[in-house]
């Protein structure tokens, strides 16, 4: 037990009932400051993992998903700050990787040092080292080639592993972890994920070798399949309810409160830096009708009035055309101004000037909450994830378009929304059909959906994991399948400049450039360069042809929002709507 003490870090720690309060920032003389030389607090696996998760949550949840992630999956419109115009600061850069390795991965690996040769412990020491594979799940498929072997020894210096190293060894660990875990075995005394509940934890250790190994399956067309299909043989052991959705969450003490609550309601209430919905993803939510809308978007606190074209009351010939406000609207990625490279100014773009109230934010309850959720894996996201690991020959006990199914099911019910049937019936959403959509804000791209299963599946996967920003990014970088616009004039100016989603973040120059400028010189000429645009191997390359948006020919237009509530009088009726005969 002495011999053990000396491994153990001594902590002085505050318990809530979610979350330990461990701040990421004023940290410096710390333990100087706060220990008491003569009394020693022995912090247990428990206490240390509860501040692990506090500080993955405020960044992979919180910062980065903000100021990033949402934005890639272009579930964010239009937001402010360079990182949302495909820039990025190197001093913003220097705080995501000192907190990945110091504030999460060191804490985590101090739990697996501390406790491994302890039998007492060997549960708790398997849940750490699946949240290890988890957060180097984001750190690998987020900057590319990372310090993993040699990191964490409390040295500088620290050679980068390869991508195909690093996924290799995680994957194994969360192999070796499912298979280790004892259900009847000690469990954490303070678990924020699953409550100690270590049959769950076995599921997503499972469930996130399967979301892991579809990630890579361009890159890593082998060692994908292998743990893919070893994990779909062990379906049992997926998630498989919305019960078991693994899931973050912040508290209600102002220490706990979620990084949106605390950015966005409680200290600014600037309109110009708030989150808004994306025009795109709202389209895609209005043109099927989806019931999912009203769950997942706040209406407009000024919405804009729109003229539309519909069927006169009692007839399916005539037409009048109305004016009523539009509810739900969305910002675009970029263009919000004029286009000049495509002969369209600010005068031609009906949304220029318009104030950030005008657009629709996310559901506040929900999103804006102090004690919000972020999900790390739900069993609607699984489900789609199944569908595409059943298509490529995975294996799996029913078919991709059932667990398609059960995927759009999963999410109407995880999220409370009525009419799932009726949805699933329409041209598009129903496998095996196809629909033309409505036009984008510049008719070159629209919410139109083959009856390839892939473009099926990734758009349903899109629309069921709102806020789940690095996700959705990762996708797209795999299949290229969402017909996302680029962001146009990024740095401001008119003009056709367009900058295409980011491949990766890049390295931190300053922390890495100074500490352990050998290992991240080599990096960088591995992988040939350290910019946005460098491309992953976990990434798309083949075949992958990037939209030539200077050949196309634009065309503004008010499609996103006519018929929102139908095509006829009679719909406007139904609905309540106060409309004008024009």
């Amino acid at each position: 037990m002495e011999n053990m003490k000396k491994n153990k870090r001594y902590v002085s720690l505050k318990l809530s009932v979610f979350m330990i309060l461990f701040s990421t920032s004023c940290t410096k003389d710390f333990e100087e400051i706060n220990t008491n030389e003569f009394i020693f607090n022995e912090a247990s696996p428990g206490a240390l993992f509860t501040g692990v998760v506090k500080n993955t949550l405020d960044l992979v949840g919180g910062t980065m998903n903000d100021q990033l992630y949402n934005t890639y999956a272009s579930f964010y419109g239009g937001k402010g700050g360079q990182f949302n115009r495909y820039f990025y600061t190197e001093q913003a850069l220097d705080q995501y990787w000192k907190r990945f390795y110091v504030n999460i991965l060191k804490n985590n690996q101090d739990i697996i040092d501390s406790y491994s040769d302890d039998s007492n412990y060997s549960n708790r020491v398997s849940i750490a080292k699946i949240w290890k594979s988890y957060v180097y799940s984001i750190l690998v498929s987020t900057f590319g080639p990372v310090p993993y072997q040699e990191a964490l020894q409390g040295e500088n210096a620290a050679a980068y592993d390869s991508e195909e190293f690093i996924y290799t060894d995680i994957l194994a660990e969360l192999k070796t972890a499912f298979e280790n875990l004892d259900v009847s075995g000690d469990t954490l005394a303070h678990d924020p994920i699953f409550n100690g509940d270590l049959t769950k934890w076995k599921k997503f250790a499972n469930s996130l070798r399967l979301k892991i190994a579809l990630r890579i399956s361009e890159g890593f067309p082998a060692l994908a399949q292998q743990h893919g299909s070893d994990s779909m043989a062990n379906e049992g052991n997926l998630i498989s309810s919305n019960a078991e959705n693994a899931m973050m969450k912040w508290g209600l003490e102002q220490e706990n409160w979620s990084f949106n609550y605390s950015r966005y309601v409680f200290v600014e209430a600037n309109d110009d830096v708030v989150p808004y919905m994306n025009l795109h993803f709202l389209l895609n939510l209005k043109t099927y009708k989806d019931p999912r809308l009203y769950k997942l978007v706040e209406p407009s606190n000024d919405p804009i009035t729109i003229t539309d074209v519909v069927f006169r009351s009692g007839s399916t010939t005539e037409k009048i055309t109305v004016e009523y406000e539009l509810p739900y609207f969305g910002r675009p990625l970029g263009g919000n101004a004029g286009v000049e490279g495509w002969g369209l100014n600010q005068n031609d773009n009906i949304l220029n000037g318009l104030a950030n109230r005008r657009f629709s934010r996310p559901k506040l309850d929900l999103f804006m909450a102090q004690d919000m959720s972020y999900n790390i894996i739900t069993y609607a996201e699984i489900n789609f994830i199944k569908a595409e690991a059943q298509h490529k020959g995975w294996g799996g006990s029913r078919s991709a378009e059932q667990y398609y199914y059960e995927g759009i099911d999963a999410s109407f019910q995880q999220y409370g929304a009525t009419g799932v049937t009726e949805y699933k019936n329409r041209a598009g959403i129903q496998w095996g059909t196809s629909s033309v959509g409505d036009r984008g804000l510049f008719g070159v791209v629209t919410s139109g959906i083959s009856n390839d299963p892939l473009d099926k599946i990734t758009r349903q996967r899109w629309l069921a994991s709102y806020n789940q920003g690095h996700d959705i990014w990762c996708m797209q970088k795999r299949t290229r399948a969402l017909p996302l616009i680029d962001q146009f004039a990024p740095d401001g100016a008119t003009g056709l400049d367009y900058a295409p989603l980011p491949e990766r973040m890049v390295y931190p120059p300053l922390s890495e450039g100074g500490l352990n400028n050998a290992a991240f010189q080599d990096a960088i000429l591995n992988l040939g360069g350290n910019t946005l645009y460098n491309t992953l191997q976990m990434n798309k390359s083949e075949d992958y042809s990037p939209v030539q948006w200077e050949t196309l020919v634009p065309e503004i237009n008010q499609d996103f929002g006519t018929n929102f509530y139908g095509d006829s009088e009679d719909d406007l009726i139904a609905e309540g709507v106060n409309y004008k005969i024009i």
